[in-house]
């Protein structure tokens, strides 16, 4: 049986001061990382055939955005961070789909939290391609790369990052009838 070994306050310390500085090594700590999210109003995209009922005859595809992926590391000097993210997807296709391929447009914005402006906006294409009788496809975004700024004022705290589809008016209207599934 292992016993836990538990280090009084000051003796933590004193070890944490002793491995920063003049003994040769040097231990970084992790670089903190703004956690990303998933739009809530922006995570599905269900797209219909243009002019007919909407209902699984007129079907192109019902896409979701299920989950992020990515990490950080300090930037040149320490004055920015340097975050990696991948989206994944599930998608199904529909039996008005043509083709076996659907586009996926999506986008990573990064937003500071301060004010909620809009920071950086990037726009992305993923494309879903379906094999011989397959109604349903994984994918994985290729890394996404984002460059934050960091300084005495401003850190990682201070950036909130968010992924959606590119969403039309009438895709959104969809979503917030539907609501979050």
């Amino acid at each position: 049986m292992r016993k836990r070994v538990v280090l009084p306050a000051v003796l933590l310390a004193a070890l944490t001061v002793q491995g920063c500085g003049g003994g040769g090594f040097a231990t970084r700590l992790p670089t903190a990382c703004p956690s990303p999210g998933i739009l809530a109003e922006g995570a599905d995209l269900t797209r219909y055939r243009p002019g007919g009922p909407q209902d699984l005859t007129t079907l192109e595809f019902d896409a979701r955005l299920r989950g992020l992926n990515g990490g950080c590391a300090a930037g040149r000097g320490d004055r920015s961070i340097e975050m990696t993210l991948t989206a994944a997807f599930d998608v199904e296709r529909g039996a008005a789909a043509e083709g076996r391929s659907v586009d996926l447009p999506w986008f990573v914005a990064v937003i500071d939290r301060r004010d909620e402006t809009i920071l950086q906006r990037q726009a992305f294409v993923e494309r879903a391609t379906f094999g011989r009788n397959e109604t349903r496809a994984n994918l994985q975004s290729e890394p996404v790369q984002l460059s934050l700024p960091v300084s005495e004022s401003r850190s990682a705290g201070d950036y909130r990052i968010l992924v959606s589809f590119q969403l039309t008016e009438a895709d959104l209207a969809l979503n917030r009838r539907r609501g979050p599934r």
